[in-house]
């Protein structure tokens, strides 16, 4: 059956409003299995590729300043490419999934993700790498929205914001990797070597082939009914599953990225790119840079390395804790304190602490700008329907990488600048208060699809 077709009026899934047995209720309801367990753990594995590719520019920059003679702004806009990827991934990629599904596009983007950071090994120019960490970008900037979907749609209510920030929690192992295969690996391969552990990801496929599920919603809704007991089956075995039907939604009139702004969502979209925005610019501009500006206080290079472990280490626990709070909380008030957290931690390195409290501050940082990565995602989730959660999610994640790209460019001209430790810090740290600030005036509603009167107030994005 083609796609474009109305698939809801044309098959055996058609909506019963009088049915209590829809895709939604069932997972819902359901409580955690093994199945839920493999997922996330598939999932975990993925943003651990997404860590460790995105990070590892900032494990060899050092070297490849020296090696390939860059200067800092230079050496800044190359590690922008791969955010410039993300970008494209996130705004034309990531929205495919709506149409063709989740899992087919997922398997293409960790291939080619995979083959083309490998292949940053053999690069022999600054242009060379920054093209194969474009290509690298675009693939991870649609991979990511669709398996972070992925797990919100396959997750009991009870547990869904935990599920998500625990799998995107596992960037910062995927970053702690590349740090530790950069401390151990560099002096053997050279920096080279950090690439060709990013190949590995390709052994992960045939795994990926026989485990990885399709949305249920996405098999609902296009009519795939065998597919789709096949999975429900899994959420919740010994289900009666012979009068479920798709979640009720009202028709879609306009295209996908439309209804971002229609129908009173324009002010919510755009407060929503700006804490992501602001986030990503956070993380991965510490990520690139904060070696380097370790380096510049007088740091050896293994000491300076050693802070992306700290940093990294913070952010698998504040991203697992901040999923916890936000299920019992608010994703509101829940990124509101975090945002405050990564300004006054970033305050406190500026001051060049003793190492004890240069080792909290740096947890605290990473636990709060990661940390505050995962559940932006979670948030953005909850946020937009089934129908256009992709692209939501996509364009959410896309527009955020223009903080992400501005990351390692504004590191790159701040050191050209040549500015005294504290003021790095300092200037960094504004970021945090201009997404606290976005975060606190987002509307207490949630996403309005067409023809919708209005929207109740969502427990879990209010406070």
């Amino acid at each position: 059956m083609p796609l474009s077709q109305n698939p809801l009026s044309q098959n055996p899934l058609s909506q019963n409003p009088l049915s209590q047995n829809t895709v939604t209720s069932i997972i819902s309801n359901a409580r955690l299995r093994p199945f839920h367990y493999g997922v996330v753990a598939l999932c975990s594995l993925l943003m651990i590729i997404d860590g460790y590719d995105m990070v590892s520019y900032g494990t060899v920059i050092v070297h490849l300043m020296d090696e390939w003679n860059m200067d800092p702004v230079t050496a800044g806009t190359l590690g922008s490419a791969a955010l410039v990827g993300m970008l494209i991934g996130g705004l034309f990629v990531a929205p495919l999934a709506d149409r063709y599904g989740r899992r087919p596009l997922m398997l293409i983007c960790v291939t080619v993700a995979s083959v083309a950071s490998f292949s940053c090994a053999f690069a022999g120019a600054p242009a060379q790498l920054g093209i194969l960490r474009l290509v690298v970008g675009v693939s991870l900037g649609a991979l990511v929205p669709n398996f972070t979907a992925l797990i919100a749609e396959l997750a009991p209510r009870t547990s869904k914001a935990l599920l998500v920030t625990f799998v995107s929690s596992f960037y910062s192992v995927g970053g702690i990797a590349a740090a530790v295969f950069a401390i151990n690996v560099e002096p053997l391969w050279t920096w080279r070597g950090v690439f060709y552990v990013a190949g590995l990801p390709l052994l992960l496929l045939p795994v990926l082939l026989r485990y990885l599920p399709e949305s249920p919603e996405f098999l609902a809704i296009n009519g795939r009914q065998d597919k789709l007991e096949a999975v429900l089956s899994k959420v919740d075995p010994g289900r009666d599953l012979s009068d479920v039907v798709a979640t009720p939604r009202p028709e879609a009139r306009k295209a996908p990225v439309a209804q971002l702004f229609t129908n009173g969502n324009a002010l919510n979209s755009f407060l929503i790119w700006v804490f992501f925005a602001m986030c990503m610019l956070l993380s991965y501009g510490l990520n690139t840079w904060l070696p380097k500006l370790m380096q510049t206080a007088g740091y050896a290079l293994s000491s300076a390395l050693w802070t992306l472990v700290v940093l990294n280490l913070g952010g698998i626990a504040g991203a697992i804790f901040g999923g916890w709070l936000a299920d019992r909380w608010s994703y509101r008030n829940t990124l509101i304190t975090y945002f405050s957290l990564a300004s006054l931690s970033l305050v406190g390195l500026s001051f060049d602490p003793a190492a004890a409290l240069l080792n909290v501050l740096l947890f605290v940082a990473g636990a709060a700008t990661i940390g505050a990565l995962a559940i932006i995602h979670a948030f953005a989730v909850e946020f937009y329907p089934t129908e256009v959660r992709s692209t939501g999610v996509g364009w959410a994640a896309g527009m955020g990488r223009i903080g992400a790209i501005g990351g390692p460019t504004l590191g790159g001209a701040l050191l050209a600048l040549h500015l005294p430790f504290q003021q790095n810090f300092l200037a960094v740290a504004v970021p945090g208060v201009v997404g606290a600030v976005a975060v606190a005036i987002v509307a207490k509603r949630k996403f309005r699809s067409p023809r919708t009167e209005s929207a109740a107030p969502s427990p879990a994005l209010a406070s």
